[in-house]
């Protein structure tokens, strides 16, 4: 079956509350990947780590009064870690697919005291409502990779960002090299449990971006610091058939698999982790 907008997002109206729920660090409602760079001693710490240098981009175009979405925001962990620490920054928009999330990253920055500072908002991440150039950043993590239609994210991003403005992702991209049967296996395992049909590599997404007038400037491989929980092949192999003939229609079972297939990938760097940049290079006359 094809992956659409609406089973993305029942993806995660079904399974966000579970993800909390099994989340080790009571310290980081993230639920993305933690990154144990040098410094990061606890999980709290390793899961702020790519919040820590999308937040340095940020103030590297803006030191005041700065200007951000998140787009993609899960439960609004990220943007609820960043923006206490910047300098005056003006509201942020928080935006997800999922009316459940939304509804969580609501009541986090009304706990956190943030309600006046940020807005999160129910929404695609390809029709924003915002105006041409009002950002000075816009930044995804982990959210790219479920559009369906990649290029349509760039447009936007690009007409958001103002001249000199970046978009900033965190997220899987495919290896540049051919693959085998078993390692095309995996890949489409990790795609259909995860719901995540936009993965493309470096070498397309800077293409993707650069039709929409955004150069790539920073390109880092985070996979490295990534701590990895593959199976032995023969194992993981076992586990997926089985888990394929379970009747559970519950996203949990797919979302199981397709983690199991995203170790299984990073383990063969048939997928890498990275950190890339882009700057705004012209002003868009959209509206």
């Amino acid at each position: 079956m094809p992956i659409t907008l609406e089973s993305i997002r029942e993806y995660y109206d079904q399974n966000t509350r579970l993800f909390l729920a099994f989340n080790r660090s009571r310290q980081a409602d993230n639920i993305h990947r933690s990154v144990w760079m040098e410094g990061a001693q606890t999980l709290a710490e390793a899961l702020n780590v790519s919040n820590d240098l999308i937040r340095a981009e940020i103030e590297s175009v803006a030191k005041t009064n700065a200007r951000i979405a998140d787009l993609g925001c899960g439960v609004g962990a990220s943007l609820l870690y960043i923006i206490p620490r910047l300098q005056e920054p003006k509201p942020a928009l928080g935006l997800t697919l999922s009316s459940v999330q939304e509804r969580l990253a609501g009541h986090f920055a009304k706990q956190a005291n943030r309600e006046g500072q940020i807005l999160f908002a129910e929404g695609d991440f390809t029709r924003v409502p915002l105006a041409s150039g009002s950002l000075d950043v816009v930044y995804s993590v982990e959210a790219v990779v479920h559009a369906p239609e990649p290029e349509r994210y760039f447009r936007e991003a690009g007409r958001l960002l103002r001249r000199g403005g970046k978009l900033i992702l965190v997220d899987d991209y495919l290896t540049e090299r051919s693959l085998s049967q078993s390692e095309s296996k995996w890949l489409r395992a990790y795609i259909n449990g995860w719901r995540v049909p936009g993965i493309t590599t470096v070498q397309q997404t800077q293409t993707l971006a650069g039709k929409h007038h955004l150069q790539m400037i920073k390109n880092d491989d985070l996979t490295p610091y990534l701590r990895l929980r593959h199976l032995p092949h023969a194992l993981a192999q076992i586990l997926l058939v089985i888990g394929n003939l379970l009747p559970l229609k519950h996203a949990i079972l797919p979302s199981m698999l397709g983690s199991m297939a995203l170790q299984q990938c990073l383990h063969m760097q048939v997928i890498e982790y990275r950190f890339l940049v882009f700057e705004k290079q012209t002003a868009d006359a959209r509206p």
